[in-house]
This record gives C-alpha cells, structure tokens and sequence, in this order.
C-alpha cells in the first residue's frame, strides 16, 4: 500500500483548487476544467474515507480559493422520462 502523508494530498487539493482557478481566469475550456475537476473531486475523495478530513475542513479550504464552486458532476434532471419504459423504447418515442 501506498503511504502518503495527509498534509501532502491536502497541500494537492490546494494547487489543484488553485489550478482550476487560473484555467477559468484564462478561459480554459470545458475539457481542461473537468480534469482539473476530476482531480480535485478525487482528492476530496481520498481525503474524506482515507484521511479522515471533514468535509468542513475542505470547504475551508476551498472557499477562500474558488468560492462555493461544486467540482461535481452536474445530474441531469428530466421529469418527463418513464423509467419503466426500456431505453431503445424512449429513443424511439423521441
């Protein structure tokens, strides 16, 4: 197994933030910034099951950083699909 320090991984989450902050002032595009997202989701991740870190802690983090910006992935929301219709039938209707 793999030993990282927790100071390390959180010192990634900061740059990672910091990264994604700098590609929007720039005007990466969409691409870019869901690597840079997928990154920082992921160390979110490990911090929270392995680090034993808040997800207060890294709100704190992130805050003074990029704001309240959500890195997750956006869910779609349809309310007029019928999920007891098989897909290739919903296509189809489409």
């Amino acid at each position: 197994m793999i030993k990282i320090p927790k100071e390390e991984l959180i010192e990634s989450l900061k740059l990672g933030y910091t990264e994604y902050k700098d590609c929007v002032a720039s005007g990466s595009d969409a691409v870019d910034l869901a690597h840079i997202k997928g990154y920082c989701v992921t160390l979110e991740q490990i911090l929270s099951a392995y680090g034993a870190v808040s997800k207060e802690t890294m709100l704190e983090i992130k805050r003074p950083i990029i704001g309240d910006v959500s890195l997750r992935r956006a869910k779609k929301q349809d309310a007029n699909i019928n999920f007891d219709v098989p897909t290739i039938f919903r296509k189809q209707f489409n």
